[in-house]
């Protein structure tokens, strides 16, 4: 499913009771089944627009228009930079939280659930409670709600961000994989320019406050994405295009 960005703007007011522009004029594609990566200046709105194409904000102005047929039962899910976990609910529970109040797929709970977890290494931990959970096994978790959830469209903000340099990788393996296995339209905002090029094909680089597409770099690397990457020329290039952007939205 494509997502069209027209001139979307969007202003929240802030505990002073003042008008604060977050985005303003936006422009952005992001093409049918591809991995699109949003990077940017802290505070610039990454997130913010995340949540609007999530549906949990609405634009002030603009339209953001998803395109193409609805091929799962939901339109986006979103995965967010700290799990969410319910405590009190086991890793099971957690990850088939959206089909067991989906009364549609309600009989296809359990077989959901499980499939969902085994597929980003969580086969045996159902039954464990978040707090026994590594930081890496959580954001597991999260990501596997997210595939329970079966949208067309995944959202991520920052899913990888609190875990070790070797978890990461090997979480940044399995997402490539769950992209071969299922290809649907990922989203995912990240402040690690590596990240960015490794999992994606297109990194749009924001500017900003309020944020706006300063430039959009395409990524010219093949699938599967290995290991062996980044030694790639057109890793280094895409990444120098990269940095050289956001340090051009540094400037103002």
């Amino acid at each position: 499913m494509q997502v069209e960005l027209n001139a979307v703007s969007y202003r929240y007011r802030d505990g002073k009771a003042d008008e604060v522009e977050a985005i303003r004029d936006l422009d952005l594609v992001i093409e049918s089944r591809s991995v699109h990566a949003i990077v940017g200046p802290t505070g610039c709105g990454k997130s913010t627009l995340l949540r609007m194409l999530a549906g949990l904000a609405e634009p002030h102005s603009g339209s953001i228009s998803f395109r193409g047929r609805q091929m799962r039962p939901n339109r986006t899910a979103l995965v967010f930079q700290d799990p969410t976990l319910i405590p009190w609910w086991n890793t099971g529970r957690n990850i088939g939280i959206g089909v067991e109040f989906s009364a549609k797929r309600r009989h296809l709970y359990r077989k959901i659930r499980a499939f969902s977890a085994d597929r980003v290494g969580l086969k045996g931990m159902l039954d464990r409670m978040p707090g026994t959970l590594s930081a890496g096994q959580q954001t597991r978790a999260g990501m596997s709600r997210a595939f329970a959830h079966d949208a067309d469209v995944l959202l991520l903000d920052e899913p990888f961000v609190h875990l070790d340099a070797l978890t990461r990788r090997r979480l940044w393996e399995e997402f490539e994989t769950a992209w071969h296995i299922e290809p649907r339209t990922y989203v995912f905002v990240t402040h690690d320019v590596d990240e960015a090029v490794l999992l994606s094909d297109r990194v749009s680089v924001l500017a900003g406050p309020p944020a706006w597409v300063l430039e959009t770099v395409e990524v010219p690397l093949a699938r599967p994405r290995t290991r062996r990457t980044p030694t790639d020329p057109g890793f280094r290039s895409a990444a120098a295009a990269v940095w050289d952007a956001l340090e051009r939205s540094s400037l103002g």
